[in-house]
């Protein structure tokens, strides 16, 4: 090869490192794609800049946002995909319409506090009330199968559990049972709702059904706020043990971002102690290092902090819910609660609902 003509430029794929890429292009005579005779071009051109963070990533920092396209694009189909798995999920799908219909009942109790209701608006707030509601009712009447399947498990297991966890289980054991109940009655009161057959002792089953939503709902918001107040306590036994959260972050952060100063003859001596040492077994619950044991504190923590805030959620969605079986089987001040609180109160639960079933989608 004449020695005056520039290197090519190697596939990206078996490249190799970022600085022996640049060596090369820094003798190219006209920037842009390295070719001889052409005009350069131009430098915002968002397949340059893909390219440019894939040779150079310190340029991604250094590029001004709105030209860094494909991430957006990545970004957007991803939450596409989440949103067709949430469509396609009768659990999501019943929540989007809980959220519709609770939602269209609160705004219908507005209008009529401020004289803006019609006689269509409120054939139409009745309509949708009374549909949304048959089209939930017949979707978990598929979603009790797997209620039932996870009750029946929970009672395969119930020794063990019952020797590590007494209160917790029986807790548990209760709220699966009113579910399970609370399945089985509302689909056999879905089918005269729906004009598809008649049963006997209608009344009583919608009323036993709600006496199941109830005792499920009563043992699910102690059960939880029985694992909030272990969950805490744990929580304090780490933070006495190890630093604090603001203090582990900052450690974990200067051990990751502190430049290692060491020259080539010192990493190499490093790494031939490092194959002499015997190999630490993978599941070994003990860190090796002052690092590894902050890094673990802070993941340890991190994780008992969002299964605390994920069940007190759950804890005030399902006390948002109670008002309703309390309502319908006409407890004492519950009964005259109007369009406006039942609303107000099924707008919260399906919103810790609805977040639920998108972490789901995750």
């Amino acid at each position: 090869m004449d020695q005056q003509t520039p290197p090519r430029t190697p596939v990206l794929e078996s490249s190799p490192p970022a600085d022996e890429i640049k060596n090369h292009q820094d003798g190219f005579p006209v920037k842009g794609l390295g070719i001889t005779g052409h005009a350069s071009m131009p430098s915002n051109l968002e397949l340059s800049t893909s390219i440019k963070a894939i040779v150079e990533p310190e340029a991604v920092a250094m590029t001004p946002p709105t030209q860094l396209l494909f991430p957006k694009a990545v970004l957007y189909g991803k939450t596409i995909n989440r949103l067709i798995k949430l469509l396609q999920s009768a659990n999501g799908l019943d929540k989007i319409i809980r959220t519709i219909q609770y939602t269209s009942r609160l705004v219908a109790h507005i209008m009529l506090l401020r004289n803006l209701h019609t006689p269509t608006t409120s054939t139409a707030a009745a309509s949708i009330r009374r549909q949304f509601g048959l089209t939930r009712r017949l979707l978990r009447c598929f979603n009790n199968l797997g209620q039932i399947n996870a009750t029946v498990n929970l009672i395969r297991g119930g020794r063990q559990r019952i020797s590590n966890d007494f209160v917790g289980y029986i807790l548990e054991l209760i709220e699966g049972l009113g579910y399970t109940g609370f399945g089985i009655a509302d689909s056999l009161g879905y089918l005269p709702e729906a004009g598809i057959m008649g049963i006997p002792y209608k009344g009583v089953v919608d009323k036993l059904a709600f006496h199941f939503w109830l005792y499920a709902l009563m043992a699910s918001i102690l059960g939880g706020l029985v694992k909030v107040i272990r969950l805490r306590q744990r929580l304090e036994k780490y933070r006495s043990i190890f630093p604090t959260m603001a203090q582990v972050a900052i450690e974990s952060k200067s051990h990751q971002t502190e430049p290692t100063r060491e020259t080539e003859k010192g990493k190499g001596q490093a790494s031939q102690v490092m194959q002499e040492l015997p190999p630490t077994p993978p599941d070994s619950p003990i860190p090796t290092t002052q690092e590894s044991v902050n890094d673990a504190a802070l993941s340890v923590v991190k994780s008992l902090e969002e299964q605390k805030f994920n069940i007190g959620l759950n804890v005030v969605g399902n006390t948002a819910d109670i008002i309703f079986p309390l309502a319908a089987l006409k407890f004492n001040g519950f009964s005259s609660l109007s369009d406006g609180v039942m609303g107000f109160a099924g707008c919260i639960s399906s919103a810790v609902g609805m977040r639920k079933a998108w972490k789901a989608t995750a």
